[in-house]
């Protein structure tokens, strides 16, 4: 095995590649008898490189086949193409053949390097495999491992490396456990700042401080410190002890509305808005939240009814869509009573998931600063924020990455999750879908 490494560390140096201390996990491992080997990565940590990187030293080495699986080909892509600036740009003499379009190279010494879609199981079928590398594993779905992949590696006994982000405690955790216990498993974690090129200044990089001010513990967690992280139970770090108090209207600052329509339960909040040392604060002032069958022309009055000078309103994106038999929709019915309802409609924004992980950052970042106040008044905000809670996990159920939809205290988190989006948008923040 110490052989084997010195050797690679010449490989590694003639590619001019330098591997920093997270990568060196991946590339030279302490369990001689592993075949499978679980890296989990925080963003930026190069895993796209160290994993082309050490699909070069086996394209090195005679009678080896290789796949790249990435979740798509474009993903795949990115592995593939570091192979081929290594290994085929100025090496033509050692090529039989090499192809960008088809992904696809064989070396004179009868070595194969092939790139793979986990959205394209028909692909997936071939002869033996010496190395495969699954790229952003967690997101790849466990029956791509179980039923195309994994039998791949039988008849040669290759070797599998899972590189990814977690998702959360899925079927990739299961793996990485077993890491602990299974001599023919290794496992390893590295959060981004084991990149100290990209971070010379570990956790107080300015990149990682301005990460933690913009994201929610779990999720900074998660996306930088590669640990797996739980988003079972309560949605929102929400404490009423911390986060309710006095705060009433003020003329003097801005003032928004956000609407979730409906004529069985809809809500309303009217927020404030203001900086304290550089940082935006919002206070929510009032609500409508609670009440039940209220017509969209009645629901309009109510909020013109109140006293407040709104400079934007802001609603669901479902009230473009055309309802009954009216044949137009919320947003259309408001803006012919004089209420012109913004709404933010961008990838991003639909995912009810992005939108929680926002409002999250708000409620508490991952520093432990708050952000959002209630008004004393906004009784039904604060017992839906103590309310909003993921379903629970079942036995042999894959677990839904959604807040439970219970028809009563997911309308007032829809409104505030709204406010939040079309105000702040994620497109302006670091904010990515992360699964529970």
């Amino acid at each position: 095995m110490q052989h084997l490494n010195n050797y690679k560390k010449k490989w590694f140096n003639y590619l001019d590649y330098s591997p920093h201390e997270g990568q060196n996990k991946l590339h030279f491992p302490t369990k001689k008898s592993a075949r499978f080997f679980v890296m989990i990565c925080g963003r930026r940590f190069g895993k796209t490189t160290a994993s082309a990187m050490e699909a070069t030293f086996y394209a090195s080495q005679p009678n080896q086949r290789i796949w790249l699986v990435g979740l798509s080909y474009d993903k795949a892509d990115l592995m593939f193409r570091e192979v081929w600036d290594k290994m085929v740009k100025g090496h033509q003499n050692d090529i039989i053949k090499a192809s960008e379009k088809e992904r696809y190279i064989k070396f004179k010494w009868d070595t194969v390097v092939e790139a793979k879609s986990a959205d394209n199981p028909d692909s997936l079928v071939g002869e033996g495999l010496d190395l495969l590398i699954i790229d952003e594993a967690a997101k790849v779905r466990p029956r791509i491992w179980d039923m195309y992949l994994s039998p791949t590696l039988s008849d040669r006994k290759g070797k599998a490396i899972f590189i990814s982000t977690p998702e959360g405690f899925n079927w990739l955790y299961d793996l990485y456990l077993l890491g602990k216990s299974d001599e023919l498993w290794e496992s390893h974690q590295a959060p981004s700042w084991d990149n100290s090129f990209a971070f010379p200044n570990s956790k107080d990089d300015r990149f990682l401080v301005e990460r933690k001010r913009n994201m929610s513990k779990e999720l900074f967690d998660q996306e930088y410190g590669a640990q797996f992280t739980s988003f079972e139970g309560r949605v929102y770090p929400f404490d009423r002890n911390i986060d309710v108090g006095y705060y009433p209207y003020n003329p003097h600052l801005p003032t928004f509305c956000s609407i979730d329509f409906g004529y069985r339960m809809p809500s309303v909040g009217w927020y404030q808005t203001y900086r304290v040392n550089g940082e935006w604060h919002i206070n929510m002032i009032d609500e409508i939240i609670h009440q039940t069958n209220i017509k969209t022309d009645e629901l309009v009055s109510m909020i013109k009814s109140k006293p407040y000078n709104v400079m934007r309103y802001y609603g669901d994106p479902a009230g473009l869509q055309a309802q009954g038999q009216s044949g137009v929709g919320d947003i259309e019915i408001f803006r012919k009573k004089g209420i012109n309802v913004r709404t933010i409609t961008d990838k991003a924004s639909r995912s009810i998931t992005a939108g929680v992980n926002h409002v999250r950052s708000f409620i508490e970042n991952a520093n432990g600063e708050r952000y959002l106040h209630l008004n004393n008044n906004c009784i039904g905000m604060a017992e839906d924020l103590e309310s909003y809670r993921y379903p629970e996990a079942q036995d042999n159920k894959p677990l839904k990455q959604e807040p439970l939809k219970d028809g009563y205290h997911d309308h007032g988190c829809d409104q505030l999750r709204y406010f939040f989006i079309n105000h702040f948008p994620i497109k302006n923040r670091e904010i990515k879908v992360r699964k529970r």
